[in-house]
């Protein structure tokens, strides 16, 4: 052991050998640091194991605040001051709980602030200005504010969404919010006057602007929740007036497209149309093709020209002109009445020629 001694403090003249044995010292307290950092690790899984909160609700809290706090200006700073409060970060499993534990915490922030201030005046007091009297002061009674409109808020957050319209608690939490933030300017503004006041507002500094991105990071995440409720409110509204629309409209004109007019839709309702001409494959009716019925139609005609088409399979392609305004096909049943035509787009035609009727937007 003495010549480990003498080979450390360099009583032996061989440098090489002094540097091999601090190698060794080293490599010895990094194991000793290795061996003391895995109990530690260890000691805290058994600790985590015996506790109710297990290490997945642990896990699971952690998401659930770093998707709250990924809204804000300062998510790390969110992140932390919920995540590693022993208090809050077992209880936390809603966008809710993360924006009430962050409350809880500012609140307790600017508690300190105002014993902060209160220490100064009464360690200080003496060597301060008047104005700056006045200002610290001021400070007192604007952090006083401070932690009212937060305990309002925490009271207002505990009856969301219950006891107000959305938007109502929105504008309520966004204001005290908003007000909070401007108490810690209108603090640090007291002292921005002369060299012995920015000495004054140095010392307050760090406490009040941790307060303000604290109430900056409530703000956000309030806005973010709030936002999104009131988005899923006004779809579900929107829905539900669209089935209260759709329940109002009258039996005879449900499922039919909106373009139908309430005339169209009692005319193929009806069970008596009288047809402007009957086509029919077997030869009783006024034509034997589809096609011939259409070319005998009236051109720009203002009213409905009626084609009632007989059970039977018309094998052709139907060309309705632009000129052949207002038709309206009737058939015996999809199944009955079949139009099937044989161009195609192997055969030579195009995909628009090779329609079985053509033109439908001026056809019905």
């Amino acid at each position: 052991m003495d010549r480990i001694k003498r080979l450390y403090t360099g009583d032996s003249a061989d440098g090489a050998t002094k540097r091999k044995w601090k190698l060794l010292l080293v490599a010895l307290f990094s194991t000793l640091f290795i061996a003391v950092a895995v109990i530690g690790i260890a000691a805290s899984v058994r600790s985590s194991n015996e506790n109710p909160i297990t290490v997945r609700r642990l896990l699971q809290s952690h998401a659930t605040i770093q998707s709250a706090c990924s809204s804000t200006f300062y998510p790390d700073l969110c992140f932390s001051a919920v995540a590693f409060s022993t208090e809050a970060a077992g209880r936390i499993s809603s966008n809710k709980d993360v924006i009430e534990a962050s409350l809880n915490l500012t609140i307790a922030a600017v508690q300190h602030n105002f014993f902060a201030v209160k220490k100064l005046i009464a360690d200080q007091g003496g060597s301060f200005t008047k104005r700056e009297k006045t200002a610290l002061h001021d400070c007192l009674e604007t952090i006083d504010e401070t932690l009212d409109e937060l305990h309002e808020a925490v009271e207002d957050l505990h009856l969301y969404p219950k006891k107000k319209s959305l938007q109502q608690h929105a504008d309520d939490l966004k204001t005290l919010l908003s007000s909070a933030i401007t108490n810690q300017e209108t603090c640090l503004d007291g002292f921005s006057h002369d060299s012995a006041d920015k000495k004054v507002r140095k010392a307050l500094l760090a406490g009040q602007v941790h307060v303000e991105k604290m109430c900056s990071n409530a703000l956000a995440m309030i806005k973010n929740l709030t936002d999104t409720d009131m988005e899923i409110e006004r779809r579900a509204m929107s829905s539900r007036k669209l089935r209260e629309e759709e329940e109002e409209r009258p039996a005879s004109e449900a499922g039919w497209p909106e373009w139908l007019s309430a005339g169209d839709r009692r005319l193929l309702q009806s069970s008596t149309v009288t047809p402007d001409v009957v086509v029919a494959a077997d030869g009783s009716g006024n034509y034997k093709t589809v096609s011939a019925a259409v070319a005998a139609a009236p051109e720009q005609s203002s009213k409905r020209y009626v084609i009632k088409i007989k059970a039977g399979v018309y094998r052709e392609n139907v060309d309705v002109s632009k000129k052949k305004k207002n038709i309206m096909f009737i058939g015996d049943g999809r199944t009955n009445t079949i139009i099937t035509g044989s161009r195609s787009v192997v055969g030579g035609s195009t995909t628009f020629n090779s329609a079985t009727v053509g033109e439908p937007t001026t056809a019905f």
